[in-house]
């Protein structure tokens, strides 16, 4: 079970959880309170909603470690799963059966509660990460823009069925800052790992940014897309005299802006492989406190 669980990478997935079930919560849900309007979908049908979105996730990232397997062997050897801990063949039903609970939840949805899209979305996006570990992901950029887009979609799943919050402009707003902070992360995320697992991808014939221009190009976009998203934070900060409600603006200060400086630094200085996972795994803490934000701003204003 333990095997199966980091196969479908449970952290990552938990994060999903908790994005959307804040986006709905704390975001959507109060913000549509003050023109007296709702959410249409019950508990259970958002349940569902999000069920359906972990069960897509979980199968892309299974049929990515099966795609995987030969380069993993080589970039990371000792969190190997398939073909030591997992068979190859388990590893298939396994991404079928999760992919397929996906696919059924959004029809669901659809065909059953009568919410349009979802099953169309959920069916798109699995083809979409299906074709991104076969092949997208050996064409340089191509396959950092799918998973930044898809990583922007999870939170925008969750007013797609809410015709009322796609016509608050508040709401809007709010889930299009997020969706851009979850796209531009994720991307610089996919760039820092390219460079961490360039050996393996030079090895097996998979051309990313880093083996085709070298790894100097990808540093180098990296430092300036963080700086970049850097500098509009503290832009909307100022814009917005964010210091007025002191509790989110010390907040995405201290854990959001000071670990994107943080990161910067660390970019600059990477040389080693060590290095490129350290900044990863840094850049994914910061990601997460974004996500935490949600709930500090939802408690400063209620």
């Amino acid at each position: 079970m333990v095997n199966y669980l980091q196969l479908a990478r449970w952290p990552n997935l938990a994060m999903i959880v908790l994005l959307q079930y804040l986006v709905r919560y704390a975001l959507a849900s109060p913000l549509l309170e003050f023109d007296n309007k709702g959410l249409l979908l019950t508990g259970f049908e958002f349940f569902v909603l999000v069920l359906s979105c972990v069960c897509i996730a979980a199968g892309g990232y299974v049929i990515n470690d099966i795609e995987d397997a030969d380069i993993d062997a080589i970039n990371k050897p000792e969190r190997k799963i398939i073909g030591s801990g997992i068979s190859k063949e388990s590893a298939h039903t396994y991404y079928l059966v999760l992919t397929f609970l996906g696919i059924a939840g959004g029809f669901f949805l659809t065909y059953v509660q009568g919410y349009s899209y979802i099953a169309m979305i959920n069916m798109v996006c699995a083809g979409l990460l299906y074709f991104y570990s076969t092949s997208y992901k050996c064409i340089p950029l191509l396959g950092n823009v799918i998973i930044s887009l898809l990583s922007a979609l999870v939170i925008f799943m969750v007013i797609l069925p809410e015709p009322f919050a796609k016509e608050n402009p508040a709401v809007m707003l709010m889930v299009g800052a997020y969706m851009f902070f979850s796209f531009i992360t994720t991307f610089i995320r996919e760039l820092i790992k390219d460079i961490e697992d360039l050996e393996g991808d030079r090895k097996n014939g998979c051309q990313t940014l880093p083996t085709w221009l070298g790894p100097g190009i990808s540093k180098f976009t990296s430092i300036v897309l963080t700086l970049l998203l850097l500098v509009l934070l503290a832009g909307i900060q100022i814009l917005s005299r964010q210091w007025e409600t002191p509790l989110p603006f010390y907040f995405i200060l201290v854990f959001v802006d000071f670990p994107l400086l943080i990161l910067c630094i660390k970019l600059m200085k990477a040389r080693e492989k060590s290095d490129y996972s350290n900044a990863s795994l840094w850049l994914k803490i910061t990601m997460f406190t974004g996500i935490i934000s949600l709930a500090v701003f939802y408690y400063s204003f209620n």
